[in-house]
């Protein structure tokens, strides 16, 4: 696999493949992002053989990362890059995969952080994609456990069709959820003196109509 097709593959199943790394995965390839000076081709081997390593037998992105597979060209939108790709873009690449996860909003439990809101119902992102949906989209709620593993809580879908609630996206919206998920999932599942209630379970309920407004009074009182 040429090493701008296992750049392009990374970044397109980053969520995915991110599920099942393990701390010493995630080591590994850090070290190959810090090394600037290894040859890309090695460099591009290396990671195949170590997401190989980490997804389970029969996973369909198996078959992506088999050396003896070419990653697919020009019909689905994520190829990048030139074949005559250097090793300072390869691990450039892999750093802004990798080094971003200690530091991105949501992407760890702040030192703070509840683990009643991890306790709470939730689903993977790796769940929340198989079932046709995008756990990226940056209107909803994202944490990611101790463990490394990425969770979207569960109050924020339509329990039928998976979809995110309009009066869940609107208020995530206002909030800036992408910014603070830890702040607004705690707005969410906690007690609110102004709804004297917990704003989740209004979901669904003639209460709903109140969350919007409820959002905007927090806002005001930053």
């Amino acid at each position: 696999m040429p090493p701008e097709d296992v750049l392009a593959a990374l970044r397109a199943h980053w969520d995915e493949i991110r599920e099942f790394l393990d701390a010493p995965s995630l080591a590994g390839l850090q070290a190959l992002a810090e090394d600037t000076t290894g040859d890309p081709e090695r460099v591009a081997r290396r990671i195949v053989r170590l997401v190989l390593a980490a997804l389970p037998d029969g996973h369909p992105l198996r078959e992506l990362f088999d050396d003896s597979v070419r990653y697919a060209r020009g019909d689905n939108g994520v190829r990048v890059g030139s074949k005559d790709i250097g090793s300072f873009t390869l691990q450039a690449g892999i750093a802004h995969l990798v080094r971003p996860a200690s530091a991105a909003p949501g992407a760890s439990p702040p030192d703070d952080a509840d683990d009643w809101l991890l306790a709470a119902d939730s689903v993977t992102a790796a769940a929340y994609r198989a079932g046709g949906h995008d756990p990226a989209d940056p209107d909803l709620i994202r944490l990611t456990d101790r463990q490394g593993t990425v969770r979207l809580p569960s109050f924020q879908f339509d329990g039928a069709s998976g979809r995110p609630l309009p009066v869940v996206v609107a208020v995530n919206r206002l909030l800036d959820a992408a910014d603070d998920p830890w702040g607004v999932a705690d707005w969410w599942l906690g007690a609110n003196a102004w709804l004297d209630a917990v704003p989740a379970r209004l979901l669904g309920t003639a209460g709903e109509r109140t969350l919007l407004a409820a959002a905007r009074a927090e806002i005001a009182e930053w």
